[in-house]
């Protein structure tokens, strides 16, 4: 790799990772006094308040690693690339405004519907990650996971407070 592609590789990783990590600052800020479950009976397996801003953090890191290993993944073509970093966008629109649904405005039922449409579209990520780069796949994964863990909460609080 010559001096300007590391130039390129350095300041793409900075914007897609940096820029990934950015829309989890503005999730969380969207969302006001996050993590704030006391007035809301939980369903059971509801992990301590510590565990979200951790999990959230490192889960942005990663999902940033991982649209970036596809970003960067030459053999992809281009316009499946850019379809991929769409659907991306598209995904991440809607998890940024989860936040303000459910914990700024309260608005549970609205949060879970647009949770569901988070996990659908981040199992279409997924999918198309680990069609054109195994490791992004296998990362994104883990975040699909746990896109899962918290619809079953989400879904849960609903049930338990409606």
């Amino acid at each position: 790799m010559d001096k300007h592609n590391k130039g390129n590789w350095l300041i793409e990783a900075l914007v897609i990772i940096g820029g990934t990590l950015l829309l989890g600052g503005i999730a969380t800020l969207l969302g006001g006094k996050m993590f704030n479950f006391e007035k809301y009976s939980l369903p059971a397996g509801v992990v301590p308040n510590i565990v979200f801003p951790i999990a959230w953090a490192i889960i942005y890191l990663a999902i940033g690693i991982s649209t970036f290993l596809v970003w960067r993944d030459k053999e992809i073509k281009r316009e499946n690339r850019k379809t991929d970093i769409i659907w991306f966008a598209v995904h991440m629109l809607f998890n940024i405004l989860w936040p303000l649904f459910f914990f700024r405005l309260g608005w549970i039922v609205v949060a879970c519907v647009d949770l569901a449409i988070i996990v659908i579209t981040g199992i279409v990520v997924m999918y198309r990650y680990y069609d054109t780069n195994l490791p992004a796949g296998i990362i994104f994964t883990i975040y699909v996971a746990w896109l899962i863990y918290a619809m079953y909460l989400n879904l849960g609080i609903v049930i338990l407070n409606i």
